[in-house]
């Protein structure tokens, strides 16, 4: 993801530059084709950084979820204080 993050911004800085020279010499074709070229890292990227975040925040969610359940079982007497504590521990 780091490898990513670094690649885009070197490509979006170089198209960057490339258009605006571009476009001072009326070269619109030329402009449009490095914004294309811009575009085609954007959209893998955008795609990648969707995913990892809904993985994070699924994660997250269960986590919350598995540790309000196991206070539920404690506070019903189902659970001891130290079963708790040994599940709450695996689970973070």
């Amino acid at each position: 993801m780091k490898a990513m993050s670094i690649i885009g911004i070197v490509i979006f800085s170089i198209s960057l530059i490339f258009i605006i020279m571009l476009l001072g010499d009326n070269d619109y074709k030329a402009a449009a084709g490095w914004g294309i070229i811009g575009m085609l890292y954007a959209i893998p990227y955008s795609i990648t950084g969707l995913v990892v975040a809904n993985k994070n925040v699924k994660n997250t969610k269960n986590m919350t979820a598995e540790l309000i359940q196991l206070a539920y079982l404690k506070e019903k007497g189902i659970l001891t204080e130290e079963e708790f504590q040994v599940k709450k521990q695996a689970l973070i």
